[in-house]
């Protein structure tokens, strides 16, 4: 018997996940709450209750608010790495943002593994909370540099598998286009919820071209 395999091991693995699954618990519970009270009006009281767990028992996992929303984007750092790895081609790319515009005008929650935007309301209040907390804003700073880094990888790989020669610096801004276009989508389908599928798909599907770097900037 190898010392992993010893009952101690296993039960410490135990305890690990289990301690995992609590803390997915609670998060998923916080960003509900967040989402639907706001930052400052969601209390903990109200988390715990939401997770079925004590308010004690809470606090061994986060010690208050701003640790829950530091977790939150942690997590969501974990998912924007995974997602842009598997982002689709040009066409599949456009189709997916029209579909997030949709969701996100109907003030719909996405699958937080498929977009960096899982919910226009949190991504509000975390940016109006890097305004007024430092450590908030740190945090996010080097989350949007690391969400960055990854996107533009993700080109550099995408136009040597089209044998295309890799341009640093219009890759970079390629990159920023595209966070431009996820980040002032997210804000229209707030503002403007009724812009019309084909109009807003044929923009997507401009935009996108000149993002993955296709030289296609067609007006139909």
């Amino acid at each position: 018997m190898t010392p992993t395999d010893t009952p101690l091991a296993s039960a410490d693995d135990t305890a690990t996940a289990h301690a995992d699954a609590q803390r997915r618990k609670i998060l998923d519970a916080a960003q509900r709450c967040f989402i639907t009270r706001g930052f400052h009006a969601g209390s903990i009281s109200e988390i715990a209750a939401a997770a079925e767990i004590s308010q004690g028992l809470m606090y061994r996992y986060f010690d208050n608010k701003r640790a829950l929303i530091l977790a939150l984007i942690e997590r969501q750092l974990a998912h924007d790495q995974v997602s842009i790895r598997h982002m689709p081609t040009s066409a599949d790319l456009a189709d997916g943002l029209l579909a997030c515009y949709q969701h996100w005008a109907r003030g719909e929650v996405l699958d937080t593994h498929a977009n960096a935007i899982a919910s226009v309301a949190l991504y509000a209040e975390i940016n109006a909370e890097a305004h007024r907390d430092p450590v908030v804003a740190e945090v996010l700073r080097r989350h949007d540099k690391q969400t960055t880094a990854a996107i533009h990888a993700w080109l550099r790989e995408h136009d040597r598998a089209r044998d295309v020669a890799v341009e640093e610096e219009a890759i970079e801004q390629r990159t920023l286009l595209l966070r431009l276009l996820v980040e002032g989508l997210a804000m229209r389908a707030v503002r403007d919820p009724d812009l019309q599928p084909d109009a807003l798909h044929a923009l997507l599907s401009r935009a996108v071209a000149r993002v993955m770097g296709d030289g296609t900037d067609a007006r139909g």
